[in-house]
């Protein structure tokens, strides 16, 4: 397991943190797997100091077929 920190716009911060919103569509560069630990931090051209923890339990890639343009990958908690 690995911790992986990435910026998060408030506008998804806030329905990421209510639990509505339980995935992320990422370019792939952190060859993230499931069971680790993605630290979601609130940007709005700086850290606000908010942040999420969620541990990943699903990731999606190589499926240009869906739409998924390669390079990119669908992070689920």
């Amino acid at each position: 397991m690995k911790v992986i920190k990435k910026k998060i716009l408030p506008e998804y911060f806030r329905v990421v943190r209510a639990r509505e919103k339980n995935f992320e569509i990422r370019k792939d560069e952190d060859d993230i797997q499931v069971g680790d630990l993605i630290i979601l931090e609130e940007w709005n051209g700086y850290y606000t100091g908010n942040s999420v923890r969620r541990y990943v339990k699903y990731v999606l890639r190589d499926t240009p077929e869906y739409g998924l343009i390669r390079g990119y990958c669908i992070i689920g908690w």
